[in-house]
């Protein structure tokens, strides 16, 4: 809404004679027969706009009811109480969004400990059934395939450190292995 004072540069306690005077001032500067051709739509809108709020202001019925719309009229303790529900109702909605923006911090916080922390079960229950067949599955075997398991193992084990040794004494190896 147009705050008619502001237009006429006058305050809102101004008297009509001031509100007059301010009218005829402001009229003159802002005629459109004073203005160049290049300005004339300025000058006309800025005309029409201090004529309207002159009407409006000139009037003491169409003051008061002016008055009352943009809330001059209302008491102190209105304006005080309307400010303070108005504050209050602002701080609730304030603590609302750091509630919300905390509450969802703790979920994707929960969302990735879940993700990283916590193990699938299904994987774990797997996991636990492939260690107890191998498990069961060494316990069938005969002492013969367990000792030959055995010395498969220490064999590999030595062929791995013979190839090593001479890899490492063979300088053109040694190069290319271990440069």
């Amino acid at each position: 809404m147009k705050n008619y004072y502001e237009i006429l540069e006058v305050s809102e306690n101004a008297s009509s004679e001031v509100i007059e005077r301010a009218y005829k001032v402001l009229a003159k500067k802002y005629h459109p027969d004073t203005w160049p051709k290049d300005k004339l739509f300025f000058a006309e809108s800025k005309f029409k706009e201090i004529t309207e709020a002159y009407e409006v202001l000139s009037n003491s019925e169409s003051r008061k009811n002016y008055d009352i719309k943009i809330g001059l009229n209302t008491s102190l303790d209105d304006k005080y109480n309307n400010l303070y529900y108005e504050h209050e109702k602002l701080k609730q909605e304030l603590n609302n969004i750091k509630i919300s923006n905390e509450s969802q911090k703790y979920i994707n916080q929960n969302e990735n400990i879940n993700r990283f922390v916590k193990p699938n079960p299904s994987y774990f229950k797997k996991y636990i059934n492939q260690v107890g067949d191998l498990i069961k599955n060494e316990r069938q075997k005969s002492s013969e395939e367990r000792s030959r398991d055995f010395k498969a193992l220490v064999l590999t084990i030595i062929i791995i450190s013979i190839l090593l040794f001479i890899f490492w004494k063979v300088p053109f190896l040694k190069n290319i292995l271990f440069s």
